[in-house]
């Protein structure tokens, strides 16, 4: 008789990290989209939370980029296409980038404050809110990707024997 896989394979790692940081960039983005729309005595707040959602959030997305690298070495030897994982990897680079990026921006708004340079503070926010509108598109791109690789192509998916002997 066949034994089940453990769950605490290494290519496993990927798809129980990415979540947290989908989620808070996500949220990051809308509240700092927020924060640029709303009446002036909730901008601060909306700004603040967006940001502390933003840094572990680029975070746990590096973590994330790391961890589908060691998921690659185990299941780009079994998918049909690699073309699929090759573009999932490149774009989770690029959005796990732009949200650096974002976030440096953030900060750079939050130093600029302090220095009254509202001119500059203005032009720092409209590319922050690009960027992250960017990161957010090309996140999305990523997780539809990761979605093809376990949903077609059983990325990291064990699959049963058929007479299921290996849950008896």
């Amino acid at each position: 008789m066949e034994s089940l896989p453990g769950m605490w394979r290494t290519e496993l790692w990927h798809p129980l990290s990415v979540h947290f940081p989908i989620a808070l960039l996500i949220f990051a983005t809308l509240f700092i989209l927020i924060a640029r729309l709303v009446p002036v005595k909730w901008k601060d707040k909306f700004s603040v939370t967006g940001l502390f959602m933003l840094i572990p959030g680029v975070i746990l997305a590096w973590w994330a980029v790391y961890s589908g690298t060691l998921a690659d070495s185990v299941v780009g030897r079994y998918v049909c296409d690699p073309t699929v994982l090759e573009d999932h990897e490149r774009f989770a680079y690029i959005s796990a980038y732009l949200f650096s990026g974002a976030a440096l921006l953030e900060i750079g708004i939050r130093i600029k404050a302090m220095l009254r340079s509202d001119k500059i503070k203005r032009y720092l926010s409209i590319l922050s809110l690009v960027v992250l509108l960017a990161g957010a598109a090309s996140m999305s791109y990523v997780g539809h990707l990761g979605a093809k690789l376990v949903y077609q192509q059983a990325a990291g998916v064990h699959q049963p024997s058929e007479d299921c002997a290996e849950f008896e």
